[in-house]
């Protein structure tokens, strides 16, 4: 509650009956002046020591004025990036490598443009940004999503008054080519190809062993590259995505666990360590090296258009074919219901024919004989 004028009115004053906030005091002398409200969550009042009106509000307004917060430092553009990245620490290190190279971009922008604090950034600001970096891509789409949280975080610690990214305009996304699941066959070409890559049975049982897991758990390459015996139970692998830090729970043939099994120890790994990949290296060096591996095998193989993720696409598409529920396929892969439902449920023969399938009974209920050209459909009971 702020703080107010209020009279004190005495006795024989003819406005008493009006009460305390009454001002203008008809009496020979105006009665005194005090100040009412509410500080550090107590009720306050006391005199003002005058009678004058005027000369009160004046007072009121400097009390206030001393009350009131002093406004947020103004944070740099490069300053609040830090702060927001940091504040996004818990996140993958691959997630936080997006941010940085996307907010880089931006800051590289705002610098040549002299846009040195963050509330110099406005939406008449960022339009030259907009027109020069936007794209229908998915790229872009993460930039602006990335751009309104580094605005909304700012926001909510007072560092600018509003967030200009939010009238950027998300892209439509054209998805181009659409992603499509291997066939049997190119599953199996793959996988034999894994048998003639490398010039020595490391590197085959390695490749071996990463398509396996690809093929049959549906992982990302990150997820595969950072397994551990420690994963392992039973028949089961139980570990946290690195992504997103989802729990993964995934049932697996026993082709798959005697590909693990004899799997040699990384060379580069020290003799204690349990990971069956992984040697020295970040998480990125680690991807790029299994990666290297695999497009060897997937030239060997002559699938065209191969590459480690499209075996994701093929998990979880073959599995709602098969008439799995999207919310079992989803837990499967460690996304959400929405994720599954855009981007992984593809075309595949198993799914048209189920569609086809489930066409045919609308067509049984209205059964013609092709006979008689004159017959009226046959209406369902």
């Amino acid at each position: 509650m702020d703080l107010t004028i209020q009279r004190r009115h005495g006795k024989k004053c003819p406005d008493r009956e009006k009460g305390p906030n009454f001002l203008k005091c008809r009496g020979k002398r105006p009665c005194p002046l005090w100040v009412y409200g509410c500080e550090s969550g107590k009720v306050t009042y006391y005199s003002l020591g005058m009678r004058d009106l005027a000369k009160a509000l004046k007072k009121l307004g400097e009390i206030n004025a001393e009350k009131q917060p002093a406004p947020a430092a103004k944070k740099s553009v490069s300053e609040a990036i830090r702060a927001f990245i940091d504040h996004k620490a818990n996140r993958s290190s691959e997630t936080l490598r997006k941010y940085r190279r996307n907010l880089k971009t931006f800051e590289t922008y705002c610098e040549g443009r002299g846009l040195k604090s963050l509330p110099s950034v406005t939406v008449e600001t960022l339009d030259p940004f907009v027109q020069l970096h936007r794209k229908p891509t998915p790229g872009w789409y993460k930039t602006v999503e990335q751009l309104r949280s580094l605005f909304k975080f700012a926001l909510a610690r007072k560092w600018c008054e509003d967030n200009p990214a939010l009238e950027i305009e998300l892209p439509e996304i054209e998805e181009g080519e659409e992603v499509v699941p291997y066939t049997r066959q190119e599953v199996a070409k793959i996988i034999s190809a894994c048998d003639g890559v490398g010039k020595c049975s490391y590197e085959r049982l390695r490749a071996r062993a990463m398509v396996l897991l690809l093929r049959f758990t549906g992982m990302r390459i990150s997820d595969v590259v950072t397994l551990s015996r420690d994963h392992i139970q039973g028949n089961y692998i139980v570990k946290r995505a690195i992504k997103n830090n989802v729990l993964l729970r995934i049932e697996v043939p026993t082709i798959v666990l005697q590909a693990l099994e004899n799997l040699p120890h990384p060379k580069a790994a020290a003799r204690e360590s349990k990971m069956y990949f992984a040697g020295q290296g970040n998480l990125r060096s680690l991807v790029k090296g299994a990666e290297r591996l695999l497009w060897s095998v997937f030239a060997r193989s002559g699938v065209k258009g191969a590459y480690p993720h499209r075996f994701r696409h093929t998990f979880a598409s073959e599995l709602l074919a098969k008439g799995e529920p999207i919310e079992v396929v989803a837990d499967l892969l460690g996304d959400s219901v929405n994720v599954v439902r855009k981007h992984y449920r593809k075309w595949m023969e198993e799914w048209q024919m189920r569609k086809d399938k489930a066409t045919r009974k609308l067509s049984d209920d209205h059964k013609i004989d092709s006979t008689n050209p004159r017959q009226q459909p046959r209406m369902p009971n």
